[in-house]
């Protein structure tokens, strides 16, 4: 029999030993591999596929507002689901295959066929997005706190899923452009990477399944309470939570940060160093913070807490992106500001997860339920709506520097434009610095953590009268 693993801090129970934080980390390949490969189609659009750069920055934040819908749905699914397996658990099952499927249609536009082309690339980017990462994040999400309900392993866990999540995301931008230039620098070199994606994705969700527990599964007259909450009920009580909306607000910040700076050294690159590879040396660079992130999340996690270690991650931020402005050209001063940057986005991305799932307590606290799949469906929501949002302005930048005509003049520092070359800094150095401002100054109303161990005994003496009442 398994050796008991004590309390955490707040006196939680903990669960997980490394080879549950190993096997539920690997869910997050799938989603971050569809990320990275939406966070790309601008680039794929216009220099693979012929799209207009404004146009196909126009069709990704249409499928965003698709996304605002099905989260809301889906984790109102999760909270009703309840089978042998679990609520959150029996949907990574579900969605192994359309999983597969999402990365290779994606690249999949067709040539020569007009305005049709922009409704395919609509319609394929909804499914990836809106469908499939919805109905694999929302319940990966919640399965968080039917795992556990101690904050010190909700940190771990999310840490864990950082660290794979960023793997991908490094794999991607370093091998994106190689890899594709060896396939044939064509439109089927982008499916078969998609391809070998999603083959990759849909055995790792696999795994996450297979090992999977749900400890704290909610069962009989909650279960029946919590089902009975309808959607637009479970609206109201979630804007009635103000730290639900502090930490949505935070989420979107962070994600439209995180999606511009992992993008926009592509265009740094091929623009203003007139080399594409450029991209690959940024994201080789980037391996050395982020590697010095993950080691050193937990130290801060333990002496700052959740919300103070995302502060302290700002202002570390905030240096690296005035580095960056002191020598814009300077490519050294580049690669020094984006190694700070990169190292404070580890600690957000580490604890945003955890403090999402914390804010379900201040639900129970006030409505006497959880509803813990729609709580979590905001971590699906901001990291698509904040990814979408920055995506976006990756192509509507651009286009107000004149992109699209320095494509069509053949591109090369010769036809370089001083407006271009505005619109690359702003998406390097600008935006990510106004990003980091913003979610300092939504943390300091967040004073939630300090009162959560209090909340979570409260509302366990309150589920325990509840239940023997048979409420």
């Amino acid at each position: 029999m398994a050796k008991e693993l004590g309390l955490d801090k707040d006196g939680q129970q903990k669960h997980l030993r490394p080879v549950d934080y190993l096997t539920d980390s690997l869910g997050q390949f799938g989603l971050n591999s569809i990320n990275q490969l939406t966070g790309q189609l601008t680039y794929f659009y216009t220099t693979k596929v012929g799209l207009a750069s404004a146009t196909v920055a126009t069709v990704l934040l249409i499928s965003k507002i698709f996304d605002a819908v099905t989260d809301l749905f889906m984790g109102k699914i999760v909270d009703k689901t309840n089978t042998k397996t679990g609520k959150a658990r029996p949907w990574l099952l579900r969605m192994v295959i359309p999983l597969f499927l999402a990365c290779v249609l994606l690249f999949t536009v067709p040539k020569g066929m007009g305005g049709f082309r922009y409704v395919y690339a609509l319609v394929t980017t909804v499914f990836a997005s809106a469908i499939v990462y919805t109905a694999i994040a929302v319940p990966y999400y919640t399965m968080m706190s039917y795992k556990t309900r101690s904050s010190e392993e909700k940190g771990k866990m999310g840490t864990w899923r950082a660290a794979v999540g960023y793997a991908i995301g490094v794999a991607c931008g370093i091998g994106l452009i190689p890899i594709t230039v060896a396939l044939g620098d064509d439109q089927m070199a982008w499916v078969k990477f998609g391809a070998i994606l999603g083959v990759l994705s849909a055995i790792c969700l696999f795994i996450t399944y297979k090992f999977s527990r749900e400890i704290y599964h909610d069962e009989g007259a909650m279960a029946e309470k919590e089902a009975k909450v309808g959607i637009l009920q479970g609206i109201k009580m979630l804007l009635s939570n103000k730290y639900w909306i502090i930490i949505t607000l935070v989420g979107v910040a962070m994600n439209i940060m995180y999606g511009v700076i992992l993008v926009a050294p592509m265009f740094y690159g091929s623009i203003i160093m007139d080399n594409p590879g450029f991209y690959s040396t940024v994201n080789t660079v980037n391996i050395f913070p982020s590697v010095i992130g993950f080691l050193t999340v937990g130290f801060w996690i333990k002496k700052f807490g959740l919300t103070g270690t995302a502060k302290w991650a700002c202002v570390i931020g905030v240096v690296g992106c005035i580095i960056r402005m002191a020598m814009p050209m300077n490519s050294i001063m580049f690669l020094a500001g984006g190694c700070l940057m990169m190292y404070a986005t580890i600690p957000l991305i580490s604890v945003l997860p955890a403090m999402t799932l914390n804010t379900a307590e201040q639900n129970m606290q006030k409505h006497g339920v959880r509803i813990t799949g729609m709580t979590n469906a905001s971590n699906s929501f901001v990291g698509k709506l904040g990814g979408g949002v920055g995506g976006s302005l990756i192509g509507w930048v651009l286009a107000a520097g004149g992109y699209d005509a320095f494509l069509a003049k053949g591109a090369g520092l010769a036809n370089l434009t001083g407006a271009l070359k505005g619109s690359v800094f702003a998406l390097n150095s600008y935006i990510p610095l106004a990003m980091f401002v913003l979610i300092f100054l939504f943390l300091f109303k967040y004073d939630f953590e300090e009162k959560l161990p209090a909340i979570i005994k409260d509302n366990e003496r309150i589920e325990a009268e509840m239940l023997a009442k048979g409420e």
